[in-house]
């Protein structure tokens, strides 16, 4: 009886063990993104464009204190305030629409305190007397928004 009983145990500890093991790790890991999202931070300082142009610019800072990246992956939305849409990252030379990046301030990456100068190439010319409408999601969902008019 005892030894049914030890052997009985040992299987429910062989059961029990790995399944706390593995909530363990879930739980550490949600705690790093949670922490990740709670020190991310982004504020749209300044955002402009010309009558008739065909770009608009939106100087981006990172106020938060963690890096934020990769900066290819965020996405960035812009329009009229009546008719945005998502503008899909395109680089250097990109056909429009699409926008790239100048990082002002920073060493290669998005640190805190370092300004992301984002160009958007347009497929339609800026018209004066129109309010615009800018937002940027970085990777991790933390988003700022901007309306400005021309």
């Amino acid at each position: 009886m005892t030894i049914a009983a030890v052997v009985a145990i040992v299987a429910v500890a062989n059961a029990i063990l790995p399944a706390v093991g593995r909530s363990s790790n879930s739980m550490v890991m949600s705690s790093d993104v949670v922490n990740e999202r709670i020190a991310t931070d982004v504020e749209i300082i300044h955002a402009t464009g010309a009558d008739a142009a065909t770009e608009a610019d939106a100087w981006i800072k990172n106020v938060g204190s963690a890096r934020v990246g990769p900066i290819d992956s965020t996405d960035v939305f812009f329009g009229p305030e009546d008719g945005f849409a998502r503008v899909p990252y395109g680089g250097p030379s990109c056909t429009a629409p699409c926008w790239d990046y100048e990082l002002e301030g920073g060493a290669g990456e998005w640190e805190p305190t370092a300004t992301l100068h984002v160009i958007i190439y347009l497929d339609y010319s800026l018209a004066a007397g129109t309010t615009y409408y800018v937002k940027v999601v970085v990777p991790n969902g933390i988003s700022d928004a901007k309306f400005f008019s021309i």
